[in-house]
């Protein structure tokens, strides 16, 4: 399949359309990520699963009053980034206590399961983000990461407690902002939060090895398979698979796939979708008529102005003159 956003010129292929009369004929309620909560803490969280193993959280929370909260954590790799405020101190059992700083990556590596508390003092508050994974992850996923990946996570993974704060870089807090905000909902809303979660690790680890990864263009059987996701893609437009399941549909690790999806087509595997959406949403507007907000809705996004703003981005005029022209 050619790409169809040359110089601003747009077509509507028959696999859009496909997946435009599927939207209209699908009611989807609007489902917030963000919890409110009252209480010890006040503010809004969320919390999920974006893969099988792999977690991501963010919240913006005040704790007027102080709190110690204690749990069991499982052998795992958590990185959190503090946007904002102060997040109190975590404290692992058997070591010291390891507090975080704002926008520098926070790698905690627990290699056995332990009861871990975080405590805050009266009138602490925080902007987060958190996400890891477990250790079954890496057995489950061993073919859709890098070996220097592996290597890296093979090294958090032993018996044992680590603490890594990294440099600050623009890219992980740009990111990790992204994350905690909430621009989507629905399939397109979860492979933005799987794929965003996978990149923000990869990029930690990557800063931690102090290695700089290279993915020159893809050869040729690297084209076939970045080929076979982008159809896959296109079959699965209203509920596409993550990044990394997809990588290993068609045989590649995450970051050959990556890489291969900004060579064929200048962007990543979510901004592939997202652009098809926008000619979903194009289709919807100009052809059947919706209005932006509703149409901006079909496709995922969780507000008019988030849709507004990547429809102008994607076609260079606001959805309002689709309307108009429709």
């Amino acid at each position: 399949m050619d790409k169809h956003f040359v110089n601003g010129a747009f077509v509507a292929d028959e696999l859009v359309r496909d997946a435009v009369h599927q939207a209209l004929a699908t009611i989807q309620p609007l489902q917030k990520q963000r919890q409110q909560m009252t209480g010890t803490f006040e503010g809004w969280f969320w919390v999920e699963d974006v893969a099988p193993h792999l977690f991501a959280s963010a919240c913006e929370l005040e704790c007027p009053s102080g709190a110690a909260i204690s749990q069991p954590v499982e052998r795992s790799v958590m990185i959190s980034l503090l946007l904002k405020g102060e997040n109190g101190q975590f404290v692992p059992e058997g070591a010291e206590p390891v507090s975080s700083h704002v926008e520098r990556a926070h790698i905690v590596a627990l290699g056995e399961p332990r009861l871990c508390s975080r405590v805050l003092a009266p009138g602490q508050g925080c902007r987060r983000v958190e996400l890891g994974l477990r250790a079954p992850f890496l057995d489950a996923n061993a073919d859709a990461l890098s070996a220097m990946d592996l290597e890296v996570l093979d090294y958090l993974m032993r018996p044992g407690f680590r603490s890594y704060h990294l440099p600050r870089t623009q890219t992980i807090t740009h990111m990790a902002s992204m994350l905690a905000e909430e621009h989507y909902h629905g399939s397109l809303g979860r492979l933005f939060r799987e794929s965003m979660t996978v990149q923000l690790i990869l990029q930690s680890l990557r800063l931690f090895a102090q290695e700089r990864i290279y993915n020159g263009g893809v050869k040729s059987r690297g084209r076939d398979a970045v080929m076979a996701a982008r159809d896959i893609l296109d079959e699965m437009l209203l509920a596409p698979p993550g990044t990394i399941e997809l990588a290993r549909r068609v045989g590649l690790n995450r970051n050959a796939l990556q890489a291969g999806f900004r060579d064929a087509f200048g962007t990543t595997v979510f901004g592939y979708v997202r652009d098809r959406r926008m000619a979903m949403a194009r289709v919807m507007i100009e052809e059947q008529g919706l209005g932006a907000a509703e149409a901006g809705y079909k496709v995922g996004f969780a507000s008019p102005s988030a849709f507004t703003a990547a429809y102008r981005r994607t076609f260079g005029s606001s959805p309002i003159r689709g309307q108009r022209a429709a």
